[in-house]
């Protein structure tokens, strides 16, 4: 009766995301950007989406810990000028450093699966830290975590770990780097029984930079924006002269970048 239900309960879910004719957009906050859309369960690009986009829109916030922060409007987004001709810019009625919002439309659950936060002074992930820095060979800097969380991320039963982790000399990111800094997410996934490590993003300054653009890379959000019931991994990155935000979905033992929900805007 169990595996009944639970099956009855998946045609239904999958039905729900199929029958999603029209476009939802997408908006990311901290790049205050239109990522682009889903519709029937599949990613449209911010330029198909912000063609079917008439103005004055309702959207549901969701932030890096899933909960449902509000709603708030946005009105038709204006393509940029100049350098950002590719980016949709936003105006919302709401604000908000980080999350997910999906427009009107939208018959699933974001948010299927509870994201737990961890300790960022546990010691165990930050040895985790300190390993990786040093199969990048850092290994005189110190382990510093920003974000880390806990989820299953694909419905699988088994918990996946996210972890953020950043140092930069300066205090911040800047167009200099000094040898020891670094930017990373990363990806802890059990695989046939394994821990298996996945850095999404990063970078790891092995040299020093005297004028560059290194990176800091944060978790703007972890929701299932199509309705498949996996959930997506929404990472943002800042340089000194920019930003982008792209999008993840765990397939099979890989985060995979989803091409069309990938944008940015900076020289």
């Amino acid at each position: 009766m169990k595996i009944f239900i639970a099956a009855f309960c998946l045609l239904i879910s999958g039905f729900t995301a199929s029958a999603q004719t029209r476009i939802v957009p997408i908006v990311e906050m901290k790049i205050k950007g239109l990522l682009g859309g889903v519709q029937n369960g599949k990613f449209v690009d911010a330029k198909t989406t912000a063609a079917k986009m008439k103005g004055d829109e309702n959207f549901t916030l969701f932030g890096v810990e899933g909960v449902n922060e509000g709603e708030f409007t946005v009105g038709k987004p204006q393509i940029g000028e100049d350098i950002c001709t590719d980016f949709y810019d936003i105006e919302p009625s709401m604000e908000a450093v980080s999350g997910v919002a999906l427009g009107d439309g939208f018959r699933w659950n974001p948010m299927p699966r509870t994201v737990k936060p961890i300790d960022l002074n546990d010691g165990t992930y930050k040895k985790i830290v300190t390993d990786i820095l040093a199969t990048k060979r850092l290994t005189k800097t110190q382990s510093i975590l920003t974000q880390a969380f806990r989820v299953d991320l694909d419905g699988d039963g088994q918990e996946e770990v996210l972890i953020a982790a950043t140092k930069y000399s300066s205090g911040k990111v800047s167009s200099s780097a000094r040898v020891g800094d670094y930017s990373f997410i990363l990806l802890r996934k059990i695989v046939a029984g394994k821990v298996q490590n996945t850095v999404i993003a990063g970078d790891f300054i092995t040299k020093k930079i005297d004028f560059g653009a290194p990176s800091e890379f944060e978790i703007s959000a972890i929701a299932d924006l199509n309705g498949d019931g996996k959930m997506e991994i929404i990472l943002h990155s800042a340089y000194y002269e920019g930003s982008s935000t792209g999008v993840y979905e765990i397939k099979g033992n890989k985060a995979v970048e989803v091409a069309a929900l990938s944008v940015g805007c900076g020289v």
